[in-house]
């Protein structure tokens, strides 16, 4: 029983299954897509809000871009196998439910005066969800998981006088988790009730914030070095369960309760190198600080009888991560005002074997993609992208939940916007 109830706490936010490291997405510009995220020494559009609001400062006039990405993963379970002692072993597979989730980002900038831009960013970095059907023999782990997420970074960036060593760029952004929800469906069948699927809703409860800080320095016209860092944001999120027909006594009606969630901080290590007049390369490092994921608790707004307490803590297991995003541009290529780009990404997963489930089922990930814009006017040009994830086939012979099986995920992201400058 108290298993039963650590897994349904437990899926409360740990929903998540993003594109990126954990359930984290970097896909938060249009133009950054084309080149798989290699945007913290790109600096050159506004979305540099987002990848290295030290990048500001370079930007002139009123600049503007929105634009959105469709994310459409496709995962697949094979199992259980022998060694899973709660279920039956089999080979059968298990196909996710088709969904496909859009993820909206928005950028503006002005430039005040010479060396000083003050801008502001809407995104979306963390979200997405699984959703499998619900007589399949997993049901108890997860039937439907999401989680959505909205930031809001107001931000500044200023290029510093000229000592004699390079252009010198910095900046800095308020991080604001403005929105969130999560939703949650699995089974309890250890009631024998018609009715064993219950469900999970919660919202942000206030506002979180963390901070972003950069910094560029350009020793030659040649190379750009970037670097910047992302706080951890703290989230507070509260909730309702309907528990279906299970047994009241047990698990009461009109339930509440909440969590605190820290979502990780990150730094980015960046180069550009302008190769020739019209292509540029960039290298970029990701630090995810997943360890602070350790450990979920829940506090309920009563106690329930099922475990004889009010809160329940779960661990979660998560281990820091890293990678390694490699892009390219072309400029005018065949044609004046056509930008060409194109990506590649290594994605190492934070997920420890023990606690994977099929809520999340993440993997080591490679990334391909291709991306292009066109300048329809001085003023407009048109930003598309495409993105194609493939997961390392995964095979779990040791996760705590006895779920022991192998797991295939890939996923399709184009996106379109448009780009905007005056």
């Amino acid at each position: 029983m108290r298993k039963i109830l650590a897994t349904i706490c437990l899926m409360l936010l740990s929903s998540g299954a993003a594109y990126s490291s954990g359930f984290s997405i970097y896909e938060a510009s249009i133009r950054a897509n084309g080149m798989l995220g290699a945007f913290a020494a790109y600096a050159d559009h506004v979305s540099t809000i987002y990848y290295n609001p030290a990048g500001l400062s370079g930007l002139d006039g009123l600049r503007i871009s929105g634009g959105g990405t469709i994310i459409a993963p496709r995962s697949s379970f094979r199992g259980p196998f022998a060694s899973s002692s709660a279920y039956p072993s089999s080979n059968k597979r298990y196909d996710m439910e088709e969904q496909n989730f859009f993820v909206p980002n928005f950028y503006a900038s002005y430039e005040i005066q010479d060396g000083l831009t003050a801008g502001i960013g809407v995104y979306a970095p963390f979200g997405l969800g699984t959703k499998w059907d619900q007589d399949w023999v997993g049901r108890t782990e997860a039937i439907n998981s999401s989680i959505e997420t909205i930031f809001v970074q107001p931000t500044v960036g200023y290029q510093l006088p000229d000592f004699g060593i390079g252009k010198v760029k910095v900046g800095a952004g308020l991080v604001i988790a403005a929105y969130g929800k999560v939703e949650l469906s699995r089974a309890v069948e250890e009631f024998a009730v018609q009715n064993d699927i219950f469900d999970l809703e919660g919202e942000l409860e206030r506002p979180g914030f963390g901070y972003n800080l950069g910094l560029l320095y350009e020793p030659t016209e040649m190379v750009t070095l970037g670097f910047t860092y992302r706080s951890k944001v703290t989230t507070e999120y509260s909730g309702d369960a309907d528990f279906g027909d299970l047994p009241p006594s047990l698990f009461p009606e009109n339930t509440g309760g909440g969590t605190t969630l820290e979502l990780p901080a990150n730094w980015v290590a960046a180069v550009n190198v302008q190769a020739t007049e019209n292509l540029s390369l960039e290298a970029d490092y990701i630090w995810w600080g997943w360890s602070s994921y350790d450990e979920l608790v829940i506090e309920f707004d009563q106690t329930i009888p099922a475990f004889q307490s009010d809160q329940l803590a779960s661990t979660r297991g998560y281990d820091d991560s890293w990678q390694l995003r490699l892009g390219g541009e072309y400029t005018d290529a065949f044609t004046t005002g056509l930008d060409l780009r194109a990506g590649f990404t290594f994605d190492r997963s934070p997920l420890n074997e023990r606690y994977m489930d099929p809520t999340l089922p993440d993997s080591d990930r490679l990334l391909f993609s291709g991306g292009l814009s066109y300048a329809v006017t001085d003023y407009l040009a048109i930003d598309a992208a495409y993105i194609f994830i493939r997961a390392k086939e995964r095979e779990n012979r040791s996760s705590v939940n006895g779920l022991h099986g192998v797991y295939n995920t890939h996923a399709n992201l184009p996106s379109l916007g448009l780009t905007m400058k005056f």
